[in-house]
């Protein structure tokens, strides 16, 4: 579901070069939450009722006559019309903003507040709920569930929904879509507050031999207690977590996983990924009373003036990952120009 289904066209905006209370004014008229400011036709900034409180909140003086770009947000979080809806929204409540100006290309088209979301997001909820209440109550009918099942069961239904967009069936990881997402996210917010950002790519080494010696039964074992092992959650270093609340793991894909680090260095990622590494060189999987051991190549790339954006990072990170299978796997390897 493309966002350009919820957006409003022609948005309500003022020129760089008018005065705080021409914004005002138009918020008032219109009874909107937040206007855009352009220059010549493109986005500059963004002025919204959460800013007017802080402004005049914090001011002694009247600075409705001042002009709007000393107190407009400058370069604003936006999306793209055919973002889709889930990531929007995600975007929004992660960053806590309550509107987001939608572009077509570098065109300026509309605007989406999250109360219009919200709305959506409810009634699709309310439509979920509606049919696993019914599909509950034909299985109440045939088998006499106590209530207490049939709440249990609702739930369940619900919190199925609410996870699949956003975790991986097998491991419980967040998916390749979130992961995405979150990076493009933690790049432009890096960029913004001029903050370190780093990224962990690691590979299971000779995963196909897995799956041929022992079963995909057995492969997708190991795939979901690495997951586990990397972060943080069994093996002995249990109580020294490899990785932080605030770093996001997700599993890429296959054998594939990915590590996103805010606020870290380069060397400190990399110490991230050589403490990850020896957690799982260390473990023994008892699987079929087998005991497999496993290991696992890691590629450290950092945000720099050279990154282009978040698929570059990506790029160097699988790149740097390969160059330590070709190093011998087993290995932690750094990108470097």
């Amino acid at each position: 579901m493309e966002i350009k289904n919820w957006i409003t066209y022609s948005p309500a905006s003022v020129e760089i070069d008018e005065t705080l209370e021409s914004a005002i004014k138009k918020m008032v008229d219109l009874s909107i939450g937040a206007v855009l400011v352009t220059e010549d036709g493109n986005l500059a900034g963004i002025i919204t009722e959460r800013d007017l409180v802080n402004i005049f909140g914090n001011s002694k003086n009247h600075p409705k006559n001042e002009p709007v770009v000393k107190h407009m947000t400058k370069d604003p979080i936006t999306a793209q019309a055919t973002d889709d809806y889930n990531a929007v929204y995600m975007l929004m409540r992660i960053n806590g903003i309550r509107h987001i100006p939608v572009l077509d290309g570098k065109e300026l088209i509309g605007i989406v507040s999250i109360r219009d979301l919200i709305h959506y997001y409810q009634n699709k909820l309310e439509t979920e709920f509606a049919e696993a209440r019914e599909r509950i109550d034909i299985m109440n009918r045939l088998v006499k569930l106590s209530a207490e099942e049939v709440l249990e069961s609702l739930f369940t239904e619900i919190n199925k929904y609410k996870e699949l967009s956003l975790t991986d069936h097998l491991t419980g990881l967040y998916n390749k879509r979130y992961f995405l997402m979150r990076l493009e996210e933690e790049t432009a917010r890096a960029r913004r507050y001029k903050q370190d950002l780093s990224l962990i790519f690691c590979d299971i080494d000779h995963f196909k031999s897995i799956n041929d010696n022992y079963g995909h039964h057995c492969g997708d074992i190991i795939l979901k207690e690495v997951g586990e092992l990397l972060g943080g959650g069994m093996g002995d270093l249990k109580i020294v977590s490899r990785l932080r609340k605030s770093d996001i793991i997700a599993r890429y894909g296959g054998e594939e996983f990915v590590v996103i680090l805010p606020e870290t260095a380069t060397e400190n990622a990399a110490i991230a990924a050589e403490k990850m590494r020896k957690a799982l060189e260390d473990f023994t999987f008892h699987i079929n009373s087998e005991e497999i051991s496993v290991t696992m190549s890691f590629g450290v790339a950092g945000l720099d003036d050279q990154v282009k954006d978040a698929e570059d990072l990506i790029q160097r990170a699988d790149h740097a990952m390969y160059k330590a299978k070709e190093s011998g796997r087993n290995q932690v390897e750094v990108y470097r120009e």
